[in-house]
């Protein structure tokens, strides 16, 4: 095809016709709060880390905080947990892209994706979904024990298999593995860290007078994420 029938190719094309065929084809769903999106290290995540230390390492576990602090300003997000090779990110009261699904994990994705390879020196990517909550309060307790039993349930279990107080093959009662290693280990690596927005008492100086005054700021703070199940699991919820 030579330069004349290419030009006439692309002159003859209606771009707008085209969008709008393409456009109405984009596969959209629009999600509402309370939500919570899960961000897992993607394919080939462990094997890339298999340099640091196993099960958990502590530099992974901060990279993903550092990750999951950027996504809680960015996308308003009220809580998020930190847990083994995952961020969930919680959004009770706003949805940013007019809550169309499809921006939302992609951007969110993109953007754990960046801050974590950026911080341990390798390329690393994270895949999300989305999942609606019934309430702001009680669910969000729910879901927060759910995924801690899983990453303590993991951890132990590794832990137990690669000592070989239980048979590599086989995965106990978490009970019987507790059991077997002596007792729980209820340390980050198995249960660990949530974020939470705190109102924080700080100090200043007064520009005009020149003294020291307190004043109240909302900042993101690590918890420890059973603490905050155990309050949630009190509150009142506001149902969807």
């Amino acid at each position: 095809m030579d330069g004349i029938d290419v030009l006439n190719l692309l002159i003859n094309v209606n771009p707008v016709e085209l969008e709008r065929d393409f456009d109405s084809r984009v596969v959209t769903n629009v999600v509402k709060p309370p939500i919570v999106v899960r961000l897992d290290g993607g394919a080939g995540f462990g094997k890339a880390l298999k340099d640091f230390n196993w099960p958990r390492d502590e530099r992974v576990h901060r990279a993903l905080i550092k990750a999951a602090v950027e996504l809680m300003r960015a996308f308003s997000g009220e809580y998020a947990l930190v847990i083994s090779d995952e961020i969930n990110v919680f959004l009770l009261s706003y949805v940013p892209f007019n809550g169309r699904e499809y921006k939302l994990i992609s951007s969110m994705a993109g953007l754990a994706s960046a801050v974590i390879s950026n911080a341990l020196g390798r390329v690393l990517y994270f895949d999300a979904r989305v999942i609606p909550l019934n309430d702001n309060c009680r669910d969000v307790a729910k879901y927060m024990l759910y995924r801690v039993r899983v990453g303590f349930n993991n951890y132990h279990v590794e832990i137990a298999q690669r000592s070989r107080v239980v048979p590599p093959e086989s995965t106990p009662h978490i009970g019987d593995v507790i059991k077997a290693l002596g007792g729980p280990r209820l340390t980050w690596e198995s249960l660990g860290t949530c974020l939470v927005r705190a109102r924080v008492e700080l100090e200043g100086i007064d520009r005009r007078s020149g003294e020291r005054v307190k004043y109240v700021r909302k900042r993101i703070v690590e918890r420890n994420p059973i603490d905050v199940i155990n309050e949630l699991s009190r509150c009142s919820p506001n149902v969807r």
